[in-house]
């Protein structure tokens, strides 16, 4: 429910709803006093941006605005005698991003801009911060976006967060992925993101592993480099070739035995298995025609490369590929 003011509220309750004024230039780049500034929609034209205050503090809603202009630094004092803008926007809920667009400026000349906001019952605000348009452009980009981190929820989305900038013009944040190891990355986010989290939900079926970079765009469309990259697995990636313990083991001359192993997600290598007896003699060798990434196994019919049958006793395998090699020892019953 929307907290009002009531007929009898103080002013010093009131003293919180200040607007927190933002300045933005059409066609332009802008400097303002306190926080930095912006981009509009003409060569005259400015468009004021601020944060709308609550009608009692920082909860429910303002009942209306008074923006005025003046070519002197606006105060308390002043405040009466600076020309007051129409068309002031309808207050919006606490926190809520609101512009308002001035036209008709004259190159060359300063202005100062100031807001107050009112309740229901007129209770005033204090006066916001006074931002000023001298014709100075803002070319400077915000700084990278840091923190960046990703993070599986469920079995198909990711949640990436980062930390705030510290900007005062800051605008919005893009947050860009790829799913391909290097690239292309695209802009997947809706512009204006202001928030430093963001839910992924239109990763491609199928996808193994997807990246992702921040960018921090301010008032004035500048865009920042992109942040450090963050990434998410959906399979499980194998980095180095391992073995693990044949089965069954131990095992009798009648039985195969099964050689599991894994092989590097993005190798390319072939790879063999050799068997070698507890001399360490070389006995058998079982090429691996399709090596893929990942989990996979290798059997061996207990027979030597001349197709006869080995004796009982203790076995090793040995995976090979290049120059490494694993290995596991398993034992051969009668």
């Amino acid at each position: 429910m929307e907290a009002r003011l009531s007929r009898h509220r103080s002013p010093s309750r009131m003293r919180r709803l200040v607007p927190a004024l933002l300045l933005v230039l059409g066609g332009m780049n802008v400097i303002a006093a306190k926080v930095a500034s912006a981009q509009g929609a003409g060569a005259d034209t400015v468009n004021l941006v601020w944060s709308a205050p609550g009608d009692d503090g920082l909860v429910g809603t303002a009942s209306r605005y008074e923006v005025r202009m003046s070519t002197s630094p606006i105060n308390d004092s002043n405040w009466a005698s600076a020309a007051l803008i129409g068309g002031a926007p309808t207050p919006l809920p606490s926190g809520t991003r609101q512009t308002m667009v001035v036209r008709g400026l004259t190159r060359g000349t300063t202005y100062y801009f100031a807001v107050k906001s009112y309740d229901d019952v007129d209770n005033v605000s204090p006066l916001s911060n006074v931002v000023q348009w001298n014709w100075i452009y803002d070319t400077a980009p915000p700084a990278p976006p840091t923190g960046v981190s990703a993070t599986r929820e469920g079995d198909t989305d990711v949640r990436v967060r980062w930390s705030a900038n510290v900007e005062p013009d800051l605008a919005s944040y893009t947050v860009y992925r790829c799913t391909s190891a290097g690239g292309p990355y695209q802009a997947i986010s809706s512009p204006g993101l202001t928030s430093t989290q963001f839910l992924d939900t239109t990763i491609p079926t199928g996808t193994a592993q997807v990246w992702y970079q921040i960018t921090a765009t301010d008032a004035s469309s500048n865009e920042s480099a992109r942040s450090a990259t963050a990434g998410v697995t959906f399979v499980t990636v194998f980095t180095a070739f391992s073995i693990q313990t044949a089965y069954p083991n131990p095992s009798r001359s009648a039985q195969s035995v099964t050689i599991p192993f894994n092989a590097p997600t993005t190798s390319t290598s072939s790879a063999r298995i050799e068997i070698a007896d507890a001399g360490r003699h070389l006995i058998r060798t079982i090429p691996i025609l399709a090596l893929g990434g990942g989990p996979q196994t290798a059997a061996w019919d207990g027979r030597n490369d001349a197709g006869q049958m080995v004796a009982p006793g203790v076995y090793t395998a040995w995976l090979v590929s290049g120059s490494e090699r694993h290995s596991s020892k398993f034992v051969r019953l009668p």
